[in-house]
């Protein structure tokens, strides 16, 4: 354990030398740090960073903030609920003037590694590797793509390039041979892909290319879906403050990037809400009446208008505004560090944030 969290802090060193020094090229002794984090980050690694940044960096000050906050205050709003769909994991934060409720952070495992997951097992599956051959492509033989031609290099190219989320194919989720519903009722072209090295071309199925990302609207009670998630969080909230977060829902993170991934998560709240099993009924009877206030922030896929920012860098733009407001969360200067930083499990969101944003700062 000690070994791995001391090659930890060597790369986390390393890499931090390298962005004051040779990409930002700035003293680090000049600047204060925003923190950007999820709030289930473990601690260890936030002492470690922060370790680095006071004693080798010799940064002023360091101010961890939740990401979900800052990403929040590029709508200029500062109530709303945060779905952050990432790679590791999908978190759900409410935020309330400015405050981000941790205890009531919901998870999910469900996000981009799952996606890349279901896309190789349905390419060994039902992919084709054409090798090279003077035929025409259409005509040359085709054969299951062996499994070390998926590296995980071409996994995210073809999953940031060609996949999207495609609509309920209502009344046949729960048919028991799902990938015969979803060849038979694709509209997807199929693509080719050509390989790095010119060796050889994959043939995706469209379907596939539809049918990937239904792993993020699966799920159970161990890995609930996305909409399970938000729902499961809006239980935990007092009832005075779901519609307000309700209605102002915000999408982060990279995998929320994918094409149709908004309608579907609004199609999939409407479905749980309008037609829920026995169990959704008797789980989440509260909020069935809820959905006609659902209402995504920069809503692009509805409105035809395209966001400012995007999903995956709304966070750091955040930071970025907190920086230039001089507005921050619980601020540690050196002088003061004595290797302890802040921990939500069991610590408290200062009010400053709050106080500041309303007071001096009513359009954020």
């Amino acid at each position: 354990m000690n070994g791995d969290l001391q090659q930890l802090e060597e790369k986390l060193k390393r890499l931090l030398h390298d962005i004051y020094f040779r990409l930002l090229l700035t003293d680090p002794k000049s600047r204060k740090v925003i923190l950007c984090e999820s709030p289930l980050a473990p601690i260890i690694l936030k002492q470690t960073i922060a370790k680095i940044l006071f004693g080798y960096l010799q940064v002023p000050s360091l101010s961890f903030v939740p990401i979900h906050l800052t990403a929040l205050l590029t709508t200029g709003m500062t109530t709303g609920l945060v779905l952050d769909c990432g790679n590791l994991e999908t978190s759900v934060l409410p935020i309330y003037t400015a405050r981000p409720l941790i205890p009531y952070i919901t998870t999910t495992p469900l996000a981009g590694r799952a996606v890349t997951q279901r896309l190789h097992s349905l390419l060994l599956e039902h992919g084709r590797y054409i090798p090279p051959s003077n035929l025409h492509i259409s005509l040359a033989p085709q054969m299951p793509i062996p499994e070390h031609i998926l590296t995980p290099e071409l996994l995210e190219d073809i999953k940031s390039r060609m996949l999207f989320c495609s609509p309920v194919l209502i009344g046949r989720e729960h048919n028991d041979d799902r990938h015969a519903v979803y060849k038979n009722f694709s509209s997807a072209t199929d693509l080719y892909v050509s390989l790095m090295d010119g060796s050889a071309t994959l043939l995706v199925p469209g379907w596939i290319r539809e049918r990937s990302a239904e792993v993020l609207f699966e799920g159970d009670d161990d890995e609930p879906s996305l909409a399970h998630c938000v729902l499961n969080c809006l239980l935990k909230l007092q009832p005075d403050l779901r519609k307000p977060l309700v209605s102002s829902l915000l999408l982060i993170g990279g995998t929320s990037l994918l094409p149709g991934f908004q309608s579907r998560l609004k199609q999939e709240f409407t479905r749980l809400m309008r037609s829920p099993t026995d169990y959704e009924k008797r789980k989440y009877s509260s909020l069935l009446r809820l959905h006609k206030f659902i209402r995504f922030m920069h809503n692009s896929e509805e409105t035809g208008v395209k966001s400012v920012f995007v999903n995956n860098q709304r966070g750091w733009i955040g930071a970025s505004l907190m920086s230039s407001l001089k507005i921050s969360g619980e601020e540690i200067s050196r002088e003061k560090y004595t290797g302890t930083v802040t921990d939500w499990s069991i610590g408290h969101w200062s009010d400053t944030v709050s106080a500041t944003v309303t007071t001096n700062h009513p359009t954020l």
